[in-house]
């Protein structure tokens, strides 16, 4: 009887080193992989406005995923705005009289934010001053 206690033993004890494994134990389950973060996308929006009646031209930017905006007028930086004002734009307002009459490129350039797609984006635009003009009335 001893013997056969013995190789009952046997068939239940755990493999030892150097013995395979019990090829019907199961694996442990593998965790499901990370999925990769959806990347941001940036976008921006430019509206603008002429030198009008109360002498001032604006632009405006507006978009997702923005750090800031630098505006340029004829090549010059004239302004660089980091935070959007209450209704999420990037604005940006000048005087007309700083400028010759006549027309004046201008250019926004929008810093996206870390991560974002794409990193910066270039919008043109042109400001035109007109000569003012006195009316004349025929008598």
């Amino acid at each position: 009887m001893t013997m056969a206690l013995a190789a009952l033993a046997l068939a239940v004890t755990p493999a030892f080193a150097g013995e395979d494994p019990d090829p019907t134990a199961p694996t442990p389950a593998q965790p499901a992989p990370t999925p990769a973060p959806a990347p941001v996308v940036g976008s921006a929006k430019l509206r603008t406005s002429q030198c009008n009646t109360t002498n001032r031209a604006k632009a405006s930017v507006s978009g997702t995923a923005i750090a800031s905006v630098a505006f340029y007028v004829d090549g010059r930086k004239v302004k660089t705005v980091s935070s959007p004002d209450s209704s999420g734009s990037y604005v940006y307002t000048m005087s007309c009289s700083r400028l010759s009459v006549g027309s004046h490129r201008a250019r926004a350039a929008v810093s996206f934010q870390s991560g974002a797609t794409p990193t910066s984006r270039v919008l043109l635009f042109q400001v035109t001053r007109s000569a003012a003009t006195t009316p004349q009335f025929a008598g």
